[in-house]
């Protein structure tokens, strides 16, 4: 918050000057439990209408019949390269790429909120299939050439944390001159998340739900992580701050 405070409105700007450091800490814990109580709630629910076959189920299968049947070749081509963008293979050169970059400019902290993220997401997606062990849509074997499970999808929340840090990185590490740049990163990261999960119900590769399951658990890994960032960032100008 503190480069986002720099380039805020002037109005913006005084209110966050005017907020004692803990009370500024105190507020994003609680912003990050709300978010990570509301994305849990929403998965639970995910998960109980895929155990329940209820009405979200059978929409999941007319949404796939309807793609499997409107589905162009160029179609499949655009959303083939597009889902290639937010695989795990790609994710991983991000994560490396970042990383390294961020170790030459000694940006310890941020370093370790991408492992912690980039990690613990992998290791969430694989225990979540491995739970739920729902199958994939009966089409998905035509771009599929490896068993796995479909729910939740790793694509849409491997995209959504890789892309999300990235932007958060961008703001933070590079000197963005105006609000309106950084409302760009972030609007940039939005819409390269929702073309990754379109993509995936384009393929036929996952249910609508397997999508939102994976955003739900991302949003909630994110939270997670960004509240600890947080909390390291401001103990840390807490330290170096002089005493009164």
């Amino acid at each position: 918050m503190t480069p986002l405070a720099k380039h805020a409105p002037s109005r913006r700007r005084r209110l966050v000057a005017r907020l004692d450091p803990r009370a500024f800490l105190t507020i994003h814990i609680v912003i990050g439990l709300v978010v990570c109580l509301l994305t849990a709630w929403l998965f639970a629910v995910l998960i109980d209408s895929v155990r329940e076959h209820d009405v979200l189920v059978r929409r999941d299968q007319a949404l796939a019949d309807w793609f499997h049947i409107n589905g162009t070749p160029l179609g499949y081509r655009i959303n083939v390269i597009i889902s290639l963008i937010g695989s795990p293979p790609a994710m991983a050169v991000l994560f490396g790429a970042v990383v390294l970059y961020l170790w030459r400019i000694k940006q310890r902290t941020l370093i370790v909120a991408w492992v912690l993220s980039y990690i613990g997401g992998t290791i969430l997606d694989g225990v979540m299939k491995e739970v739920i062990r729902r199958p994939r849509p009966e089409y998905a074997m035509r771009f599929l050439h490896f068993n796995s499970w479909s729910f939740p999808s790793g694509h849409s929340m491997g995209s959504l944390i890789g892309f999300a840090m990235l932007a958060y990185t961008i703001i933070r590490v590079v000197p963005v001159k105006s609000t309106a740049a950084e409302v760009a990163i972030w609007a940039g990261a939005v819409v390269m998340v929702a073309l990754v999960g379109y993509s995936r119900i384009y393929l036929a590769v996952h249910y609508l739900s397997d999508v939102i399951a994976g955003y739900t658990l991302g949003v909630l890994w994110l939270a997670v992580c960004f509240t600890g960032l947080q909390m390291a960032s401001r103990r840390a100008e807490l330290r170096r701050a002089p005493s009164t």
